[in-house]
């Protein structure tokens, strides 16, 4: 067996190939003959298509040619394609350009729906659900004079529209029962985000609007998290809700009280970053299709009554589930493979529809280690993973150099399933740990609620504290750490140079540097969020102040390397050129990669190539080439 330095083996994924495997499922539905779902493409300049397919069959795109789909409300999007309720094949879409809603079949051209916007005034629509009549209804964002305002609104064909409800700060997750009568929307207002506390509430749809409108579950729902309505009947309601610390199955009947469906302690969807999510899924006969996350892996099965039971499938992640054909259907990936359209074909069990594109031998996959690390104030729940190379191993008494992953959010987490970056690495020579910090979804909401007041602070230190535990067992050679994020989680990459000696380098993939910055600058979907996450303001500036690396540069170990897109609207590039000036004004190590037509989580395959490329070449540097000076002896401060 061939022995070279961690690190330097021969990887079969290039760049390229990892970019090439970034192109992602989305917005998964059916009609009962063909599925169909939302595939962004990077190789295409990173626009989404709309795709389907029948079991057995190639998919095809059946959106225009040249048009790329995509909701920008509350900047994250989601909800930006629905069916129709014809089911002839007619389908709706934002487009991106313009984020009108567009309406058409794949042999007929598309049609705008609804108004035009005035000339001074933007336009933003999601969360797109089939309405009556060949209707839709949407999540509308108005953007004017430095303004914005949410509603929900009804479109027709003709330039027709309707507005159902307005004048709260924000509108989410929409269910029309069936029949047409009644409409169940989410809502929310600043200060909360919506995995903080959300509102559900019912109405009777009519030609004039909504009326005899009521709130569910005022008292037992009050100041928890409400999401995904599905009407499973005429009278009855379901929906996702942590008013017992978990986001479980809730029920809720006209005249009679809500009541918990499911007690497994289990997280029944994800934060809802985005519009249209979808992990509770209405089947015939009453019963309801469900996806759960418990200790990073996620499960399906049947919610019948109050029994739950599972279905046996390789996907370890899995989202987007959609009834097809009697049974379900959803987006999902194994250990070992990209994501994929999955279909529980009854006797036969799961099978893949389309399934991905497998970029590495079985034998070359690193595979998850769950870990819980308890040695520091409180448990930090994480991943490792081992390098591994058929037919390659490391030189004789040495362990591998380290690279922590820090997720974004902060309210996110790290998943089981195949992630072509970690592979990237593990085929080289790496380990890695995936960090799910102080603050993460999945755990329920105490652990997510657990990081209020202390970010920078805590997902810090549980991130140190993972890869301090990794060296101090063997499995990581101390000297040969570095650190990675994206967004909130280059915040706690950046921390972590900051807080601690342990690591010799950290990437920040648009990540934020000056908490203070953010506050100004941000979009207004988070433009609250960090009063929870920090501390209200002015009370808490020097809180701020001490947890942005921005204004701690003279207490960084490390090198650094910042990759920024130029048109970011969350993480202004503002953000990251202040800290690349901040850092070469003490003379620290920094390489600083703006990229021109990039937002917040880049798309183009060349972009994808550039800053992977760019990642590589930092580790060789700051963990492979000799250095004089010995980080075994670190600790944090």
């Amino acid at each position: 067996m061939p022995t070279a330095p961690f690190g330097t083996w021969p990887s079969p994924l290039r760049p390229a190939d990892v970019a090439a495997g970034r192109r992602s499922h989305a917005a998964l539905s059916s009609d009962d003959r063909w599925l169909w779902w939302l595939e962004t493409r990077p190789g295409e300049d990173g626009r989404t298509v709309l795709v389907r397919a029948e079991p057995g069959e190639e998919p095809e795109v059946v959106s225009p040619e040249g048009t790329s789909i995509r909701s920008r409300v509350h900047e994250y999007g989601g909800g930006a394609w629905c069916l129709l309720a014809d089911t002839t094949g007619s389908f709706a879409f934002v487009e991106d350009r313009t984020q009108r809603v567009m309406a058409g079949t794949k042999a007929s051209g598309p049609a705008a729906l609804g108004a035009e916007p005035p000339a001074d005034e933007q336009w933003r629509h999601g969360g797109l659900i089939a309405g009556p009549d060949s209707s839709v209804l949407a999540v509308r964002e108005r953007i004017a004079g430095g303004r914005s305002e949410r509603s929900i609104v009804r479109l027709e064909s003709g330039g027709n529209e309707q507005t159902l409800c307005i004048g709260r700060d924000f509108y989410g997750s929409m269910a029309l029962a069936p029949g047409g009568r009644h409409l169940a929307w989410v809502l929310w207002d600043h200060p909360d985000m919506p995995w903080d506390a959300t509102e559900l509430w019912v109405g009777r749809l009519t030609e004039r609007g909504l009326g005899d409108v009521v709130r569910v579950g005022t008292s037992v729902l009050e100041g928890c998290s409400v999401d995904q309505p599905v009407w499973t009947s005429s009278e009855s309601l379901c929906f996702v809700a942590d008013a017992a610390g978990w986001w479980q199955p809730w029920r809720w009947r006209k005249g009679a009280a809500v009541e918990r469906l499911c007690e497994l302690e289990a997280e029944f969807q994800g934060p809802a970053w985005g519009l249209g999510q979808h992990t509770l899924v209405a089947l015939e006969g009453g019963g309801l299709g469900c996806l759960w996350r418990r200790q990073g892996t996620d499960h399906l099965g049947i919610l019948a009554g109050h029994v739950l039971a599972g279905l046996a499938q390789p996907c370890v992640t899995a989202s987007s589930l959609c009834a097809h054909r009697g049974s379900l259907a959803w987006l999902g990936q194994s250990a070992t493979s990209p994501p994929g359209v999955w279909w529980w074909s009854g006797e036969a069990g799961a099978a893949p529809v389309v399934a991905g594109a497998e970029p590495l031998d079985p034998d070359d996959v690193s595979l998850d280690e769950p870990l819980v690390v308890d040695t520091g104030p409180r448990p930090v729940h994480a991943a490792f993973y081992a390098p591994r190379r058929s037919g390659w191993s490391g030189p004789a008494g040495e362990a591998p150099p380290l690279v922590v992953f820090c997720h974004g959010g902060p309210t996110a987490s790290f998943s089981a399933g195949f992630d072509p970056v970690v592979q990237m690495l593990t085929t080289r020579g790496y380990a890695v740990a995936t960090v799910d910090y102080t603050g993460s979804t999945g755990y329920g909401r105490r652990y997510r609620e657990a990081l209020q007041g202390r970010w920078g602070v805590d997902d810090v230190d549980d991130c140190v504290s993972v890869a301090a535990w990794l060296a101090e067992t063997g499995r990581v050679d101390g000297t040969k750490m570095a650190i990675r994020g994206g967004s909130a989680g280059g915040l706690s990459a950046l921390g972590a140079l900051v807080r601690s000696d342990r690591f010799c380098g950290a990437v920040s993939w648009y990540g934020v540097s000056d908490l203070m910055g953010l506050v100004s600058e941000t979009h207004d979907f988070e433009s609250h969020y960090t009063e929870r996450l920090v501390g209200p303001l002015p009370e808490a500036a020097e809180q701020y102040r001490e947890r942005s690396p921005l204004y701690r540069v003279a207490d960084i170990s490390g090198s650094v390397l910042l990759l920024q897109g130029e048109d970011d609207p969350i993480v202004p590039p503002s953000q990251s050129q202040a800290m690349a000036e901040a850092l070469a004004a003490r003379g620290l190590r920094c390489d600083y990669r703006l990229f021109p037509g990039e937002s917040h989580g880049f798309r183009r395959a060349e972009t994808l190539v550039a800053a992977y490329t760019a990642e590589l070449a930092f580790y060789e540097e700051i963990l492979l080439a000799p250095s004089s000076e010995s980080v075994s002896s670190r600790r944090p401060r």
